[in-house]
């Protein structure tokens, strides 16, 4: 009898062809972290056996097996296996894509992942660059060692110690179990992938959440509570667009007359009728209609476009956390988080409060505006809703949050100045902390923003807490990072192993001051406004590669900065003169670095990273005057 529980090393005692029909290798950085991330999760129980999901083949005539549903994740696994050193032959072909069949030959004939990735971006092959990002991916990817804990740190598979390295990929070998499904040889494999295609999604155990929240409630209840879980579920839409029958009643305008505020006390209002039913079941709380939307509001009024830097389970995660500081942010045990908690949770309490966090954090944290996280153009967004009269009618519109008009007259360059702050201060920590779960930042500011009303956040105290924040991350990664043999700051020479949050607050740091004027440094003038965006690869400006004839340490932070993962692999060996010709677009470190190399006239050397070097220390020892916060210096 076939075993369907198969571990990964038994997995790979098998081979698979991923046939014509199946689509291209997709997986994309948030899949692929997370699952590095899970695995390690598990792997701290070594006992413990991790389901990473199902995958179902057809086996062949040759004894070969053809994945019919599964082969994201599978491709995935190859790809980890390979660079761990768990496979030395590939074990997977395509049918009838010489182009993938030819990457994976490459990569299990080349001596390191990193030589070949060098050499498939040298080629910028298109119909292969999912799976060359994919091995970039693997590689650099930070792993949370004890996610939503003082003594969390931050690691990768390239920078693991020796025992880190080898639990790991033992745990991944012999723990992490795939259910493989072995179909008949008389399925009608087209018909059966169709079918599979077209299902319905699996109940998600925020759902479940839900239905167990309700079961209890009584009619009345009940509406209010599915209108408000509904509205809050859709992150990427304002919550007043979701309550829209909520925020016109006249009578009770739970939104106030000029939708900007929140008069929780006008729930109580709603669907008077209090007529007691029979708790229902999970299936009868799904079938509920959804309260979701008005089709009217999305015709008639204008959308405030954007995406929400986190999803809706691990905004429940955050909720939970307010209930009990020592739950985690992690979406995964969301259900069993509940379960523990159950006891002490009011429906209709929690229901209230996720109304008021979710609309502080529709007005208080940013937002992203652009096609996807790898978007140049992407840009970060913060805005309150108004009422307009249009037609004689109001309308929901949408305006900067720290903007007090009432026109279309442009903001004042008080409003301007500390919107934009706020902006950046935020999006700085987005950019350094990514992942949607573990987001530490963001439950201490829902923290503070919820005991403050809606409609009266002071801005400068606002920035004032993230300014602090900030800071004292700073510390506590200072704290953590061992300083290098012969290096006087944490992180001063760890090359590739700098902590990204480092090079984003240099970033900030130049900004702030570029601004502010409260620093003598150098170059300062040469910021301008700039994003901070999703740039994860760390570049060597002097190349690694480059002989040291003057004694060069090129992993000084001087020589390094933060850029775009497909970036780093177009400039690869390129003269720091070459790179340097760049303009437009530049994080204030990087365009610094290139400015430095112009006045130098193109050399990049011992020297120019020991000038930049000292004006990284000069930025730091004045951080405090910068940030106008009563610290000492940083270094």
């Amino acid at each position: 009898m076939n075993k369907l529980n198969k571990s990964i090393s038994e997995i790979w005692d098998d081979n698979y062809v991923v046939p014509l029909y199946q689509r291209n290798y997709a997986w994309q950085e948030q899949q692929i972290r997370q699952l590095l991330q899970d695995i390690y999760d598990n792997s701290k129980n070594p006992e413990s056996r991790y389901y990473i999901g199902s995958l179902v083949v057809l086996q062949r005539p040759d004894g070969v097996y053809e994945v019919i549903d599964g082969q994201q994740r599978l491709t995935t696994l190859h790809i980890i296996c390979k660079y761990l050193g768990l496979l030395n032959n590939s074990h997977l072909t395509y049918d009838s894509r010489p182009e993938v069949e030819d990457f994976f030959k490459g990569l299990f004939m080349s001596a390191t992942s990193r030589e070949y990735v060098d050499e498939c971006n040298k080629r910028d092959n298109r119909k292969i660059f999912r799976l060359v990002d994919a091995i970039d991916i693997v590689e650099s990817t930070e792993i949370h060692t004890n996610p939503g804990s003082s003594k969390d740190e931050v690691i990768t598979l390239s920078s693991m110690s020796e025992s880190q390295i080898i639990s790991f990929k033992e745990y991944l070998n012999n723990n992490v179990i795939l259910v493989r499904t072995i179909l008949p040889n008389d399925t009608d494999v087209a018909a059966y992938f169709e079918i599979m295609n077209n299902r319905g999604e699996q109940l998600q155990e925020h759902e479940v959440v839900k239905a167990l929240m309700m079961k209890n409630l009584n009619e009345k209840d009940r509406s209010v509570f599915s209108a408000i879980w509904d509205a809050c579920s859709q992150m990427d839409i304002p919550i007043q667009k979701g309550l829209s029958d909520y925020r016109r009643n006249q009578e009770y305008p739970l939104f106030g007359k000029n939708y900007d505020t929140l008069e929780l006390e006008y729930l109580a209002q709603y669907n008077i009728e209090d007529k007691l039913t029979s708790p229902l079941s999970i299936d009868e709380v799904l079938a509920l209609p959804n309260k979701y939307i008005n089709n009217e509001d999305v015709d008639r009024e204008a959308e405030a476009k954007y995406e929400a830097i986190i999803d809706f389970p691990n905004f429940l995660m955050l909720l939970f956390k307010l209930k009990n500081s020592e739950c985690q942010l992690n979406a995964n045990y969301l259900l069993s988080t509940y379960n523990e908690l159950k006891e002490n949770i009011n429906s209709m309490l929690f229901i209230t409060t996720m109304l008021k966090v979710r609309t502080l954090f529709d007005r208080y944290v940013i937002k992203a505006q652009g096609e996807n996280e790898e978007d140049e153009n992407l840009k970060w967004i913060m805005l309150k809703p108004y009422s307009s009269k249009e037609m004689n009618s109001l309308t929901l519109k949408f305006r900067n949050t720290f903007s007090n008009r009432t026109d279309d007259a442009n903001e004042n360059e008080e409003e301007e100045d500390i919107q934009k702050k706020i902006i950046m201060q935020e999006s700085m920590l987005q950019v350094s902390f990514r992942n949607k779960k573990y987001k530490n930042w963001l439950f201490e500011l829902l923290q503070w923003l919820n005991e403050k009303e809606v409609d009266n956040v002071n801005p400068k105290e606002l920035s004032a807490f993230l300014d602090k924040w900030i800071v004292n991350y700073y510390y506590q990664l200072d704290k953590k990072t061992k300083s290098a043999p012969n290096t006087e700051w944490s992180f001063e020479a760890l090359g590739t192993d700098t902590p990204h949050f480092v090079f984003n607050f240099i970033d900030y740091l130049y900004w702030i001051a570029s601004r502010t004027k409260r620093a003598n440094i150098r170059y300062i003038d040469e910021v301008d406004n700039f994003y901070f965006r999703y740039y994860n690869s760390i570049e060597h400006h002097l190349p690694q590669s480059y002989e040291d004839t003057e004694n060069v340490n090129v992993d000084n932070i001087a020589n390094l900065c933060l850029i775009s993962r497909r970036k780093n692999s177009s400039l690869n060996d390129k003269a720091p003169k070459e790179k340097a010709k760049m303009e437009l677009g530049l994080q204030p470190k990087r365009k610094i670095m290139y400015r430095i190399t112009h006045d130098s006239n193109g050399l990049w050397g011992r020297k120019q990273i020991l000038d930049h070097y000292e004006d990284i220390k000069s930025l730091f020892q004045c951080a405090s005057e910068i940030l106008s916060l009563d610290n000492p210096q940083l270094i």
